[in-house]
């Protein structure tokens, strides 16, 4: 849990004891007479699961705290001490954010670009802030835009209440409009701090049955809320995010994802709704963010590695995510033709080091699957002039997994691969701090960027089919979906061909340094064995002369 930090011999006052904060210790630092600015602090954040057992090192880089007093315009200067290994992300023009509550309820970045210097086991991120002229409301900083737990809550309750979510009879349902919006929202299981995983339902009343879905073992602890209906010829889209906590650039291409979706009047929306039920899952580490931390639940685990055997005792709602990608997979096979009921599965993620919004997808040797996989990322590319078709991968191992052993394999997509055996199984990356747009220009994130493409992540699923009653892809050189795969197609085969061209080469250059190797050696036996005859040669005469 987060603590208040107050300093008392200071005229400012510095606190994080709110959800999502993040402050360790602040310690004031005298400013020479010649120094631009008139105040200047050295602050420390927590690391993940902060003085527990649990306690992870270089998770320091996510900070959020707040702060009032001091003198009324003054240029502070604050040194974040223990940030971690984040020198590429502030050398790509990365800015800190604040909210200063006396001028607006909006965040922004900071003016100043920051420095980062490097240091033994990370770097140092030092910036300067203008104190606002009402230093009695409280100013807050933080690493990027912050989205808490809070906030999510406070949403989903007020879009419950707008659609005034009490059970009603099937019949009476059945006499709605089939294409009213049908929302529903449950607790899946609480977090190991009993906090609720959420899952929310959006689709409209086309193909809605009366039988609800199935009660699973373990979850939905809530009785009194009914489980959702049952929808005939609907394929569904799973989407979740935020299982890293400091990755808040997720929560809001989230929040727009939603928002479109719950577009009554919008023709895209309503396709979506009609041909897809959509099971949304926006927080799937609550505990993670309320605390916080910047990359693991509070047991210090990174919960995006344990896809492949989570407890419901260690990490409880991985272990729920998994069992409904289980159970929303199965609702097709009692059918004579089984194929998953799931049509799509996308994970939100944030990144610091890469820059833009790109796709991870599953590796495998089939060019079919290829295709498929790299499709949708085509027509996103298509839909939005941010996401970089170029920078999608098929994987994604880390250094710090190599260390520890761990793999990629762990991970939500890796996992609805493996239990539905899609393609289309997705991570989404999105940059802290932004990217080049299709025209080449370099762009700074914001939420509204990140919102804006959580719809196109919407409409590009209608492209998959040729659904889409404003399709862009039809106004490109491509023109249609067979179009679209023939673009991916080649793009696989040039790949191939370069690939093969550089094992072709490599295998070249590994073949002359062998055969260069081989005739050192020769030479360096026949040089020591000329060396070795010259020496008994000398040492005969010398016997001789004796």
């Amino acid at each position: 849990a987060t603590e208040q930090v107050n300093m008392e011999t200071s005229e400012y006052r510095f606190f994080s004891d709110f959800d999502s904060g993040n402050l360790a210790e602040v310690e004031e630092v005298s400013v020479n007479e010649d120094e631009i600015h008139e105040a200047e602090f050295q602050v420390w954040t927590k690391p993940d699961c902060f003085q527990t057992e649990f306690q992870a090192g270089n998770t320091g880089t996510w900070f959020y705290f707040g702060m009032e007093g001091g003198q009324p315009g003054a240029l502070i200067k604050f040194n974040i001490m223990n940030i971690g290994r984040q020198t590429s992300l502030f050398s790509q023009g990365m800015k800190p954010v604040c909210l200063i509550t006396s001028e607006s309820d909006e965040w922004k970045r900071i003016d100043d670009d920051p420095i980062v210097t490097s240091v033994e086991d990370g770097c140092v991120l030092s910036f300067m802030f203008r104190n606002p002229k009402n230093t009695k409301k409280e100013t807050f900083l933080a690493l990027t835009y912050p989205y808490k737990f809070e906030e999510l809550q406070e949403t989903l309750d007020t879009i419950e209440e707008s659609f005034n979510c009490h059970p009603r009879a099937f019949k009476q349902r059945q006499t709605e409009d089939k294409t009213d919006i049908y929302f529903h929202r449950e607790t899946v299981i609480k977090s190991l701090e009993n906090r609720n995983l959420d899952i929310l339902t959006i689709t409209d009343m086309n193909g809605l049955q009366e039988e609800l879905e199935d009660d699973l073992q373990y979850l939905f602890p809530d009785e009194t809320n009914r489980r959702p209906h049952m929808f005939d010829k609907k394929e569904i889209v799973f989407v979740s995010s935020r299982v890293h906590p400091g990755e808040t650039c997720a929560s809001y291409v989230m929040k727009g994802f939603i928002n479109f979706l719950l577009c009554k009047d919008d023709v895209q929306a309503t396709k979506l709704r009609e041909k897809y039920v959509f099971k949304i899952v926006p927080m799937l580490n609550p505990d993670g963010v309320a605390n916080g931390n910047y990359r693991n639940d509070t047991r210090g685990v990174n919960l995006n590695r344990v896809y492949g055997n989570p407890t419901k005792e260690h990490s409880p709602t991985i272990f729920a995510a998994k069992k409904l990608i289980d159970y929303y997979h199965s609702l097709n096979q009692n059918k004579e033709s089984p194929t998953s009921k799931i049509f799509l599965y996308t994970d939100i993620h944030g990144h610091a080091t890469e820059r833009g919004i790109f796709m991870y997808g599953n590796h495998s040797e089939d060019n079919e699957f290829k295709v498929q996989t790299l499709l949708y990322p085509k027509l996103l590319a298509i839909n939005n002039p941010n996401f970089s078709f170029a920078s999608c991968k098929t994987a994604n191992m880390t250094l710090q997994d190599l260390v520890s052993g761990t793999n990629a394999d762990g991970c939500g997509r890796a996992y609805a691969h493996r239990a539905t055996g899609l393609a289309q199984a997705y991570t989404l990356e999105c940059s802290f701090n932004g990217g080049d747009n299709d025209k080449g220009e370099k762009e700074i994130y914001t939420p509204e960027v990140y919102e804006d493409f959580g719809k196109s992540l919407a409409v590009s699923i209608l492209d998959l089919t040729e659904s889409n009653p404003r399709s862009k892809v039809q106004d490109t050189p491509l023109r249609n979906l067979a179009g679209v795969k023939m673009f991916v197609s080649k793009k696989i085969k040039a790949a191939q061909l370069m690939e093969a061209s550089r094992k072709f080469a490599l295998g070249k250059l590994m073949n002359y340094i062998s055969m260069q190797n081989s005739k050192t050696i020769e030479n360096n036996k026949y040089a020591e064995v000329e060396v070795s005859g010259q020496h008994d040669t000398s040492r005969r005469r010398s016997s001789g002369a004796i």
